[in-house]
């Protein structure tokens, strides 16, 4: 997707970012993602945390996304600004999609003074709220609902 494209399926963003630029460095499941997919995720997010930009956001497969939020927390240092891994438990082509509000928390997220790795995904199973969970303490706790990633021993 370009930038125009987002902003067209998800026009709540443009009261608050610009999107800068869009990579897309594979596409594969999340669940055959290995220590290279992570190491080149890294490196990407390395240059680009060092333009002028308030974030990045990763739109991630959800099976195994708190693997890469984990390894991203261990391999982006002594970060200035956030890193935000997002996805959607539902696909974007139903009604019930959660895409579109998890993005905009992500965004939320991405312009805020936080800087550290994390998964913004949805806090209950309504579009009430998102929760932001540390990369290296967060797990998904179910296949299929919303709320599916929780914190573990920490709060979000």
């Amino acid at each position: 997707m370009n930038p125009k494209e987002i902003l067209h399926n998800v026009p709540e963003l443009r009261d608050f970012v610009n999107i800068k630029d869009i990579l897309n460095p594979f596409t594969k499941m999340s669940e055959d993602m290995n220590y290279k997919d992570w190491q080149k995720i890294a490196k990407l997010c390395e240059k680009e945390l060092n333009k002028d930009i308030m974030g990045v956001i990763i739109t991630h497969g959800t099976d195994f996304m708190h693997f890469t939020s984990s390894a991203l927390s261990f391999m982006l240092r002594n970060l200035g600004k956030p890193v935000v891994l997002t996805g959607s438990q539902r696909s974007s082509d139903r009604g019930s999609s959660d895409a579109g509000f998890n993005l905009i928390c992500s965004a939320h997220v991405a312009i805020s003074n936080m800087a550290e790795v994390g998964i913004c995904m949805h806090g209950t199973m309504s579009d009430d709220f998102c929760l932001f969970n540390r990369g290296t303490k967060v797990r998904k706790m179910h296949s299929s609902r919303r709320d599916a990633f929780r914190p573990i021993n920490d709060l979000p």
